[in-house]
């Protein structure tokens, strides 16, 4: 009876066992499709993600901002920790002036990676938008500083180019000086931006900056007219009128027919035949260049208060009358180098009149503008 019970004992313990497994392995099965199941909606979610970002991308590419922001929206509904598409749908909607949608998005991404670097480009971007400059600068610092996925050197000097032209823009030199000396400092940078370097560094007032640079391309390439033409202005700029000529003078030499070059060439011929303040020259030679330039300088006044009557003083009709006695006087038979200061004296009074009555352009670079510039240095 026993053995019978035993039986009877181990078949339905047997059996249990058996139905236990064979639900447990249903549930493991079940598990494994919702698992499965799980990914393919999961990589169905980030495909279409993706095609969504795509096609928004493209759209914005093309200046269709307004297009591309549902496709964007989609994007980053699907995948809202994505910065990437979180980033791209705020250039969209920063592009088509919804900056009051784009910045909670933006607050969202810098509490969530606040040394992110496009992030931060992007707020300076909508700080500029916003007419906000300081904040602008301090995202772009934190931009050029910050974490970059991929090409980092070339993301921070494309910020730091764009802080350059805000601050050129806003004609704040120092700190203008202060990006340029940091992005020289980059490596490597290609030629087109060591160029554009070499203007700035005269825009920021800083003309042997700028030679060093523009010596540095024509030797690299001895063929670049640009360079030649850059480095002949950094010249002329430091009032070196002997090196900007030889500068435009190899450039002239390699494209003669540069108009731009021949106009240079030909100014500066004219400073060299009348710079009275090289050593070589004899008393008889200095008197005479002195005399040229006053001649030129009481020319320019007389054409300035013609064209200005206010400014037709007494003052100013006495240095003309001062000055067309001096022309009129005969050369002193024994020229000392006292008489070509004398001369050079009551030509730069002409040129403070003239300064004064009309103006100093520090753009223009005709022959006498140069010569007073360097007599007054």
């Amino acid at each position: 009876m026993r053995s019978t019970w035993g039986t009877r004992w181990s078949t339905t313990w047997g059996t249990t066992w058996s139905t236990t497994g064979a639900i447990a392995l249903v549930v493991v099965c079940l598990a494994g499709v919702d698992q499965f199941l799980a990914r393919v909606e999961s990589a169905e979610t980030i495909n279409s993600a993706q095609r969504s970002y795509q096609a928004g991308s493209r759209l914005l590419e093309a200046g269709k901002a307004g297009e591309a922001i549902d496709f964007l929206r989609d994007a980053h509904a699907l995948e809202r920790q994505n910065p990437e598409y979180e980033l791209e749908l705020i250039d969209a909607l920063a592009s088509t002036g919804k900056t009051t949608a784009a910045e909670p998005l933006l607050t969202e991404i810098l509490q969530r990676e606040p040394n992110d670097g496009r992030a931060n480009l992007t707020a300076a971007r909508l700080a500029i938008r916003g007419g906000n400059t300081a904040e602008a600068e301090a995202y772009y610092h934190r931009a050029i500083f910050g974490e970059w996925s991929g090409g980092a050197v070339a993301h921070r000097v494309a910020a730091r180019l764009e802080l350059i032209d805000l601050l050129a823009g806003k004609n704040r030199k120092q700190e203008l000086l202060a990006e340029l000396i940091s992005l020289e400092a980059e490596s490597p940078l290609s030629a087109e931006i060591r160029k554009r370097l070499g203007e700035l560094f005269l825009l920021a007032g800083s003309p042997a900056r700028a030679a060093n640079v523009y010596q540095a391309l024509v030797e690299r390439d001895p063929k670049d007219i640009g360079a030649y033409e850059g480095l002949g202005e950094a010249e002329l700029e430091e009032g070196q009128y002997r090196p900007a000529r030889e500068a435009f003078l190899r450039a002239f030499n390699r494209e003669p027919n540069n108009a731009s070059v021949r106009a240079h060439l030909q100014t500066l011929n004219t400073v060299a035949e009348l710079d009275p303040t090289l050593r070589q020259l004899t008393s008889a030679e200095k008197y005479s260049r002195s005399m040229s330039i006053l001649d030129m300088t009481r020319a320019a006044l007389d054409e300035c208060l013609a064209k200005t009557p206010a400014a037709n003083s007494d003052d100013n009709r006495q240095l003309l009358k001062t000055a067309d006695a001096a022309n009129a006087a005969k050369a002193p038979a024994h020229v000392a180098n006292e008489a070509a200061e004398g001369v050079l004296a009551l030509a730069e009074k002409l040129w403070k009149a003239h300064t004064a009555a009309c103006g100093d352009r520090p753009s223009d670079r005709n022959a006498l503008n140069l010569i007073m510039n360097k007599l007054a240095s």
